[in-house]
């Protein structure tokens, strides 16, 4: 192996361990139609009903009735981030009235029930450490109390919205969605407020995003929500730092020691 390639493998590892600048990534709301007087707009899946403002998510296949889903382009800019919420939905092409809200406090353990919660899908394109937050939406006067509930995998087609999930955050119930596995959750406890999560060393792969109330009583109005999802890279391994280094001295090396040939 001559200096040049040397220093082109060392160049190599390099760029990958530092990476790149801030990346963008983007959000694909569900605007389809209410399916009643009582419902969330949107709240359906259904082929004859969804319509995705920036593309649909490929091989969900679940009945839990998906509200938005981020795709993380995290493979090419690692810094993945972006802010999911009523107004960026509806500058993506969303109704006017579409509306990102989680009603009637239904995260709470004490009152869950899963046909009141937001239902988010996460794509993450490599491994990460994520951060979410969720906040109560301060530029609609919103008073929720935020919380959440993250999966590992998408539903596979067997889940059930109806009925009670929460009474344990630590091993919540999943409403009988196979392709799931709990990951984490975090949640506020003041009306108005926010609450954060970081996620380390994700893999790369499919996430849910269970986002409901921890407020103590039913309200329906007020309920408004937005949501912040960034991903950072996993830390490289000191070895590979070392590795690197070593990569880049054999360089050095081989193109003094070809100096001193040619002199």
């Amino acid at each position: 192996m001559n200096h040049f390639e040397q220093l082109a493998i060392a160049a190599a590892v390099s760029a990958a361990m530092l990476g790149a600048s801030v990346a963008e990534a983007h959000v694909s709301y569900n605007s389809g139609p209410q399916s009643g007087a009582n419902s969330q707009f949107p709240k359906t899946t259904n082929a004859s009903f969804a319509v995705w403002t920036g593309g649909a998510p490929t091989g969900y296949q679940g009945k839990m009735q998906v509200d938005w889903v981020a795709f993380v382009h995290n493979d090419s800019n690692p810094n993945a981030s972006y802010f999911v919420s009523t107004a960026d939905a509806v500058a993506e092409g969303a109704p006017d009235a579409y509306v990102l809200q989680s009603i009637n406090n239904k995260w709470n353990p004490a009152n869950s029930w899963g046909n009141a919660l937001d239902y988010g899908l996460i794509d993450l394109h490599a491994d990460a450490n994520l951060t979410i937050t969720v906040a109560a939406d301060a530029s609609l006067d919103s008073t929720f109390t935020p919380a959440f509930t993250l999966w590992s995998g998408w539903d596979q087609g067997t889940g059930n919205k109806h009925g009670a999930w929460n009474a344990d955050p630590f091993n919540p119930g999943n409403r009988g969605a196979t392709g799931i596995t709990y990951a984490g959750h975090s949640a506020a406890t003041t009306a108005g407020g926010s609450t954060t999560y970081t996620f380390y060393n994700l893999p790369a792969g499919e996430y849910s995003l269970w986002i409901g109330g921890n407020g103590t009583s039913n309200i329906s109005t007020g309920q408004q929500y937005t949501a912040t999802i960034a991903a950072a890279p996993v830390p490289i391994p000191a070895a590979a730092w070392m590795f690197g280094s070593a990569l880049a001295g054999i360089g050095v090396m081989g193109r003094r020691k070809n100096l001193g040939e040619t002199a």
